[in-house]
């Protein structure tokens, strides 16, 4: 399982690219403007999964032109993009998904979002990777999943699947995602609290008290360290933590079979 840290800045990504692996979520949204940062990020070996921010430009009023996303995967070269999805329509996100297949010669990761119909993801069975979606803040998040992965593993169990802003480790834990992002890292100074490797594979949350203490005994002078540098250290202990859960999951998974997904007879 790759772990990838949801970025909007470079500030962000800075923080979370101290030490390699170098995996980070762009959204187009934010990063538009931002063209030559990206290609720069490309050429030093950053692993970019690049998101085309529907979600976010609708909760700013604003629409995502699709000739311009297009042109801006072809022009920074990103491997791993998203189709420009619909939020709320499943049939005009997979035309647009078409779209940018017949009109740019591009290969996007389709996506299929939480709401919709189980039968509108078997369009998506075709390609080798998909991304789920709309699972951030939503309750039902376990059902919907199960359901999924039922149909996946059921059809076609080699498909590599991305779990949009997804480390919730409970969700990590039960499905073998091929891949997650989210910005979760960024939890201490949204919220005074963020996750932890403890004891070498499990996650602790740590409210910030204990974060200091934690840095204190790392031998950082933390009296001496600026806002600046602290939010920056929170951030970096915070994505590397999920870096290395993720990897752990990716080796325990290699022994799982997962027939808890596929043997139930009644999941709904």
């Amino acid at each position: 399982m790759k772990y990838y840290s949801a970025t909007t800045s470079e500030e962000e990504v800075d923080s979370v690219t101290i030490q390699p692996p170098f995996n980070i979520l762009c959204s187009y949204h934010y990063w538009k403007k931002k063209q030559n940062k990206v290609i720069e990020y490309l050429k030093n070996g950053f692993d970019i999964f690049l998101d085309s921010g529907a979600f976010s430009a609708m909760n700013s009023g604003k629409a995502i032109n699709i000739d311009e996303y297009c042109n801006y995967i072809k022009q920074t070269g990103v491997i791993y993009y998203a189709t420009l999805d619909v939020i709320g329509n499943a049939k005009a996100t997979l035309e647009n998904h078409k779209y940018m297949i017949n009109e740019y010669g591009l290969n996007p990761i389709p996506a299929f979002h939480m709401g919709s119909k189980i039968e509108e993801l078997e369009p998506l069975m075709e390609y080798n990777y998909i991304a789920l979606g709309g699972l951030v803040f939503s309750s039902g998040i376990m059902h919907h999943c199960d359901e999924v992965w039922h149909y996946i593993l059921s059809n076609k169990p080699e498909l590599k699947v991305h779990g949009f802003g997804l480390t919730n480790i409970e969700l990590m834990k039960r499905y073998p995602w091929h891949s997650v992002d989210s910005s979760s890292y960024l939890s201490c100074q949204k919220f005074g609290r963020q996750n932890i490797i403890w004891n070498g594979i499990n996650l602790k949350t740590f409210n910030e008290d204990d974060y200091i203490k934690l840095l204190q005994k790392k031998e950082y002078n933390v009296k001496d360290m600026s806002k600046k540098q602290l939010k920056n250290l929170y951030r970096h202990y915070s994505a590397e933590s999920y870096k290395l859960y993720a990897q752990h999951l990716h080796e325990l998974n290699k022994h799982r079979d997962f027939k808890h997904l596929t043997q139930q007879t009644k999941l709904f």
